[in-house]
């Protein structure tokens, strides 16, 4: 992994997550959430992100006061890096000042030799051959007419879809490292 390919130090110990929506009052009725979704999430997150660790958030962190923001910022372990989702409305400037790197587009690191990565909010259509796109956006619903081309190497992180919780990024690719090493996938 070379490091002018990964401006943000991703590596296999990364966590992903997306669409968290924290004091989104209608998502959890959109997106058919749990009841108690919000206190889910934190748990889950603070469970298995310990307080060094790197979260990549693929978008759409939180609604609502700046208040939310910081109290989410001073609860969440690990240092956040967040791609700036469509419901992301804060500044690069205060996102800084409390200790979350924004991000404003998608990127792109490789992984070894054959393990192509794109971190998106949004799914990333049409995708080249050899890529694998990373991205939250679609939640749980079926995908808008623009994203009915996702195919295989599109990985929905969006939370309703993923146990409401973090994922390692070895975790999501390690069929595809099965796949590059002439392994079958599972």
């Amino acid at each position: 992994m070379l490091a002018a390919d990964n401006p943000y130090a991703v590596t296999p110990d990364t966590w992903i997550i997306s669409d968290t929506h924290f004091y989104h009052e209608n998502i959890g009725r959109y997106c058919s959430r749990p009841e108690n979704w919000q206190e889910l999430i934190i748990k889950n997150w603070n469970d298995q992100v310990a307080p060094g660790d790197t979260v990549l958030h693929l978008g759409d962190f939180a609604l609502g006061k700046k208040t939310h923001f910081e109290l989410l910022t001073g609860i969440l372990n690990g240092k956040l890096f967040l791609i700036q989702g469509n419901h992301d409305r804060l500044s690069q400037i205060y996102c800084e000042a409390h200790g979350v790197t924004l991000i404003k587009n998608s990127f792109q690191i490789i992984l070894d030799p054959k393990i192509n990565l794109i971190f998106s909010h949004r799914p990333i259509v049409p995708l080249e051959d050899g890529w694998i796109n990373l991205h939250g956006h679609i939640h749980n619903v079926p995908p808008p007419p623009e994203g009915s081309n996702l195919g295989p190497n599109h990985i929905n992180m969006s939370i309703e879809v993923r146990e409401y919780r973090p994922w390692r990024l070895r975790e999501i690719i390690e069929p595809f490292i099965m796949l590059s090493k002439g392994g079958q996938r599972y």
